[in-house]
């Protein structure tokens, strides 16, 4: 059976991301497990990315300064819009803020797995997942068939729902980025691009949320 599903298809796209989602549920299970399961899930679901590479689609990277200027202009999006339209509220100190231990090298050390993780893993982790397999699948079941970047109604309104139903609080900004990334997807027909901008998204929300201390968008 475990056989069979390796061999599927949809098994390198689908895969990391539920591993990923599985991470997530032990992250929850105490405030304090974020900081131990965080790094161990960066690590696990980067090094199983890796070893699927070879069965990954190509990420030809194409139209790449249009890509990041999506990734700007997303991550201007989250900081402006994004605590204004939250679904629902925030609790009070919630987020990740490595700066509750007091040793500055445990918290930087935390920081830099921190953006490592949103900036390389997740980009390619959740856009193999949304926009490489999703939104094709929503399409034909044999999604393979279709080609990256193909148009329906359905599938790309379907996707950015979904892929902002995962993002709890920030749904809200999190269905506009959805809409934002697979239009850039539609038009230039590339996995690579649409990685690149979530990724300079990611990096640049990083960097903000370590300079202001707004740990909640984490």
């Amino acid at each position: 059976m475990l056989d069979r599903l390796k061999k599927h298809p949809a098994y390198p796209y689908v895969a990391p991301f539920l591993l990923f989602m599985i991470f997530l549920v032990l992250e929850g299970l105490h405030p304090s497990a974020l900081y131990v399961v965080y790094p161990i899930k960066t690590a696990v679901v980067g090094l199983f990315l890796l070893y699927l590479f070879a069965r990954l689609p190509a990420f030809d990277l194409k139209q790449p300064w249009l890509a990041v200027s999506v990734g700007l202009g997303v991550f201007l999006l989250w900081v402006g819009l994004g605590p204004k339209i939250l679904w629902g509220e925030i609790k009070p100190g919630s987020g990740f803020n490595p700066f509750l231990f007091q040793d500055p090298q445990i918290a930087w050390g935390l920081i830099a797995i921190r953006i490592f993780g949103a900036a390389v893993v997740v980009p390619v982790m959740e856009e193999l997942f949304w926009r490489g397999f999703l939104m094709r699948y929503l399409i034909k079941e044999n999604f393979e068939e279709v080609r990256l970047g193909t148009y329906t109604h359905f599938s790309f309104w379907v996707t950015a729902l979904l892929f902002a139903s995962v993002h709890g609080s920030f749904a809200p900004v999190a269905f506009l980025t959805g809409l934002i990334y697979g239009a850039l997807f539609v038009k230039t027909k590339s996995l690579g691009a649409v990685i690149l901008a979530h990724a300079i998204t990611n990096l640049l929300l990083g960097l903000y949320v370590v300079q202001t201390g707004q740990w909640f968008f984490w």
